[in-house]
């Protein structure tokens, strides 16, 4: 397996993986409308502009046969929250390939990309009925927030887990 950072022409394999996990980890969680509403050219694009605009951090997995397999992405804490500056936005990897120890590979150049830019702490929000969340509780992170969220009218909670100091999540790694 081989991890780096995601190059321009990379989008497509990103929203593959993207569609592809939330389809199978949120089945029977997020609203199925939600699920099938999901556009491979929209998601491509908006992956294309992020990758392009290089404000946000993507690592990305990819196979023996360089097909894109997971990735990570992070940057700047999205809401405006006084506590915790760095945010890991969405860390998605196929079904197949899940539990082999790839989402530590995947989020370390992202959090070490964090430290660089000099976020002093970090937040991941989750489904609370996700999973896959104790991932999250493995590499030492609290439920430090929880918040209600409409999906396409259906009401779900997301938990916020924490990291004071983000050199602490290394440890794990």
């Amino acid at each position: 397996m081989k991890i780096r950072n995601a190059a321009p022409g990379d989008a497509r394999g990103i929203t593959h993986v993207h569609i592809n996990s939330w389809n199978t980890t949120y089945k029977g969680i997020v609203p199925e409308s939600y699920l099938r509403s999901l556009d491979f050219e929209d998601k491509a694009a908006f992956w294309e502009k992020i990758i392009a605009e290089g404000k946000s951090i993507v690592s990305i997995a990819e196979n023996d046969s360089g097909e894109i397999v997971g990735f990570a992405s992070g940057g700047k804490e999205q809401t405006s929250d006084p506590e915790y500056l760095g945010e890991v936005y969405a860390i998605y990897i196929l079904e197949s390939h899940q539990r082999m120890g790839l989402g530590k590979k995947l989020i370390k150049p992202v959090i070490e990309e964090l430290i660089n830019r000099g976020f002093p702490n970090l937040v991941i929000w989750a489904l609370e009925k996700n999973a896959c969340r104790s991932f999250y509780e493995s590499l030492g992170g609290k439920i430090v927030n929880k918040k209600p969220i409409l999906m396409t009218g259906e009401p779900l909670i997301e938990v916020a887990y924490g990291w004071e100091d983000i050199h602490d999540i290394l440890e794990y790694l």
